[in-house]
């Protein structure tokens, strides 16, 4: 027996942290449906009963089901989706790199379950090749794009603060 950690455990470990994260931001989101779809008006993701909606039961939802490993790879393509958008709508309202970071290193957790699976201990896979294609990954991009470019944020308090000179 060697001394390596097996892969299956680090899929594991991997699909453990992100779905502690889907369901920590998750959870508040699902609680209070209302609250959570004027910030999503507000970020200019109208209507924001949809869309608060909709990442809500991706994050909650999706962090359970990315948890017990039950089709893991379909709930982080998903959640990958929503940091493209999220990444790109910082980007959009000019927010530094420490904001957008932690949306691009959720994403890349989600790319190692996308493209390598679950891991040990899950319920149920999904064929994980279909996410593995240059043009799924091209029309992803293109339309995390596009719904970051087409949100109107609302008010100053998705501006950027002055900074000092």
């Amino acid at each position: 027996m060697s001394g390596y950690i097996p892969v299956d455990w680090i899929l594991f470990l991997v699909r453990v942290i992100l779905a502690t994260v889907m369901i920590y931001y998750g959870w508040p989101k699902i609680r209070s449906l209302k609250s959570n779809a004027g910030d999503f008006e507000r970020m200019g993701f109208r209507p924001g009963i949809v869309w608060g909606t909709l990442i809500a039961a991706v994050e909650c939802f999706g962090g359970v089901a990315v948890l017990l490993g039950f089709y893991a790879e379909i709930a982080t393509a998903l959640f990958g989706f929503q940091m493209m958008v999220g990444t790109f709508w910082k980007l959009k309202i000019k927010k530094p790199f420490t904001d957008y970071s932690y949306d691009l290193q959720l994403f890349a957790l989600c790319i190692v379950i996308m493209s390598q699976g679950a891991g040990i201990y899950s319920l149920n896979a999904f064929a994980v090749p279909m996410f593995l294609r240059w043009n799924v990954a091209a029309a992803s991009l293109v339309g995390a794009f596009l719904l970051a470019a087409f949100s109107k944020p609302q008010g100053t308090a998705y501006e950027q603060p002055a900074t000092a000179a």
